[in-house]
This record gives structure tokens, C-alpha cells and sequence, in this order.
């Protein structure tokens, strides 16, 4: 069966600079990032992956200069690669969707063939969004209305305080498509903290143009919990249903927990318990449909 990474990251630390990466000793939401501040390039994700995944999307990750960044995943997309799939096949890069418009960065953007979507982090973590912008409901209604008319995709990520505002705004842009990146940041993973991530990804499930990304999950205890992985994806898939969910690795990122045979091993188990068709939804077709690979 084939394999496609939904989310994951490269990055050239002597090519662009990646502020939240390069600051020593500083610890994230995510965790500290001090055993990954090393050049995380193509040949690092097939040693990583052992050519167990044929195609896969880049997520554009923090750099200062979002252009800098997309015609590095560019170049580096177009480069020999042991391998007859070249990595990544498609990119998601960096709009700043809180600028009145946003045509410019679009179209600098599109210069480069890999772009199918964006993605602006509305919200991290609890402590990290206090210095992240406001969520300006028209601001992001009229940008995603745009990224739609480009027959670009949206990348959302954002945290539990933010979901009610979120969706009323996404409810008037049913155009759109929106992949929700990493469970959609379920911090309180207690039984009440589950049932109500249940009832709130019910909500976004309404929406046809929602997918779900079961990818990142290591983020949210700073350990890869095997048990709760497969609780929530199980549930993620019987909301979203297969043709809507699709699989990141959210790599090198969460290399900080688990090894990408050990996540593999996890998506099969996965996998395993749906038909065929369904298992080919979640292994490669919602992630190849969606950024029409």
C-alpha cells in the first residue's frame, strides 16, 4: 500500500533563517528543539522514512522570509533523489492572512509549481497564543475567499479557545478547502477533555470542505503515547470518515518522540481495522485528492 506523508517539514539552516529553531535553550509548545537544530534535508527524510512513503507535502515551517522558503522546497523538490518519487510533491506555504489582501504574496508564491495551499498559525498553545494576532473574523473571511478564487487550500491550526470563532467564520467560505492540522491541538486529553474535542470536531465535520490531519499528535504530552494516538485518530476517522482523514508525520518535529518506523508501524495499526477502499483513503488517496498530487 502506498504511503503519503501529509505533513512534514525540511529546513536549510545555512540558507534561510528559522527564528523559533536557532533560539538555543528556548523551549516551545512543542517541546525543546535543541536535538533538531541541524539541517533537516531530502536525504534526511528518506533515511528517516526508508522509502516506505512515495509522495508527501511540505509545511512551510517559521522562516523569516516565507519566499525564501518556498524557492528553497522548490529547488530542493527538483534535485536527484535516490529514489524514482521525488520529496516532497507539494508544499504549503507561508501567507500572512491577517494583511488586508493578500494577492501579492499569492502570486510571488505561485511562482513556484509545488504550491497547493497555505497555512498562518492562528494558535499553538495557551502560553503561545498571548503573543499571537487576535483572530479578526472578516480579515481571515476575505482572505480565505481568496485563497479559494487561486484554488489554493487552507492548513488550520489552531488550539480549543479559538474552535466556536473559527468555524462560524469557516461556515461562509464552504469553497474553501481546510485540512486541520494535528487533531486540531488537543492539549486536555482527560475523558472530558476528549468528549468535548468530539463534539467540537463533530461541528467541523459538518463542513464538507473540513479533513482532518492525524499527524503531530506527540506535541500535546511531549511523549508519543501509543494507546491515546489510536483512541483519537479511531474517533477522527469515525467523524471525518476515511475520505476526509489522511496521515503526517509532522517530521523532524516529532523525531523529538518517536522514530518514523514507529510511527509507520502505528498508521498500519491503524489502517488494519477498515476495508480496503477505506484503508486506501487513509494510507494515500485523501492526501493525493486533496493537494492534487
Amino acid at each position: 500500500m502506498n504511503l503519503v506523508d501529509a505533513h512534514h517539514h525540511l529546513w536549510d539552516l545555512t540558507a534561510v533563517h528559522y527564528p523559533w529553531l536557532e533560539a538555543k535553550g528556548e523551549a516551545r509548545f512543542f517541546g525543546q528543539p535543541d536535538p533538531i537544530r541541524k539541517n533537516y534535508l531530502i536525504n534526511d527524510f528518506i533515511k528517516d522514512h526508508q522509502y516506505q512513503i512515495t509522495q508527501s507535502i511540505h509545511i512551510q515551517v517559521g522562516a523569516t522570509n516565507s519566499l525564501a522558503e518556498t524557492a528553497l522546497i522548490s529547488s530542493l523538490s527538483q534535485t536527484n533523489q535516490p529514489t524514482a518519487n521525488k520529496f516532497p510533491s507539494a508544499a504549503v506555504v507561508a501567507i500572512d492572512m491577517k494583511q488586508p489582501s493578500i494577492e501579492a504574496q499569492i502570486n510571488a508564491h505561485l511562482a513556484y509549481d509545488i504550491v497547493r495551499g497555505a497555512r498562518d498559525i492562528i494558535g499553538k498553545s495557551a502560553e503561545e497564543n498571548r503573543s499571537l494576532p487576535k483572530f479578526k473574523a472578516e480579515v481571515w473571511l476575505n482572505n480565505w475567499r481568496t485563497l479559494a478564487n487561486y484554488g489554493l487550500s487552507f492548513d488550520l491550526q489552531l488550539t480549543s479557545d479559538q474552535y466556536q470563532v473559527v468555524l462560524e467564520t469557516l461556515e461562509k467560505v464552504s469553497e474553501l478547502k481546510v485540512a486541520i492540522c494535528h487533531f486540531a491541538s488537543p492539549w486536555e486529553q482527560s475523558s472530558s477533555g476528549f468528549n468535548y474535542w468530539k463534539t467540537q470536531m463533530k461541528a467541523f465535520a459538518e463542513l464538507p470542505n473540513c479533513y482532518m490531519k492525524l499527524s503531530g499528535f506527540s506535541m500535546f504530552q511531549h511523549v508519543f503515547d501509543s494507546e491515546s494516538f489510536i483512541r483519537y485518530a479511531h474517533a477522527a476517522i469515525d467523524i471525518f470518515g476515511p475520505q476526509r482523514c489522511m496521515f503526517g508525520s509532522n517530521f523532524p518535529v516529532d523525531k523529538l518522540y518517536i522514530s518514523y518506523a514507529e510511527l509507520i508501524a502505528q498508521w498500519h495499526e491503524i489502517i488494519a481495522r477498515y476495508n480496503t477502499i477505506e484503508a486506501n483513503y487513509l494510507a494515500e488517496k485523501t492526501a493525493s485528492n486533496f493537494y492534487q498530487l
